[in-house]
């Protein structure tokens, strides 16, 4: 009998031990590919705002939002640089939009004269 109680006891501990050391990898695994994803994120951010500057309609804060989404990155902060490089990313698309839009504006007005 005491061997049975052993086993049982072994198998209990050892599907413990199993459960923490899977769950402990698992949340390590997607911290680094939140991480990963992060600076993806900001990679693109990057990328967008190079062309703009390139088509000359950026605006002026993009850049300052992706170097604060670097410093929460490189904190840790992953949460908060993936916001910023949203944020980024969406100000180089409606800095786009509005110079096409401006460019469409000013040939509408100087057509007419």
């Amino acid at each position: 009998m005491k061997f049975k109680n052993y086993a049982k006891f072994l198998g209990v501990v050892t599907l413990a031990l199993g459960i923490t050391v899977g769950c402990s990898n698992t949340s390590t695994n997607t911290a680094s590919n939140s991480q990963q994803e992060a600076a993806q994120l900001i990679a693109e951010a990057k990328s967008a705002l190079n062309t703009a500057i390139e088509g000359n309609y950026t605006w002026r804060d993009t850049g300052k939002i992706i170097k604060k989404a670097e410093k929460a990155l490189a904190a840790g902060d992953v949460d908060k640089a993936r916001v910023l490089a949203d944020k980024a990313l969406d100000q180089t698309e409606m800095a786009k939009k509005q110079s096409i839009e401006q460019d469409k504006a000013v040939k509408e007005r100087f057509s007419k004269s």
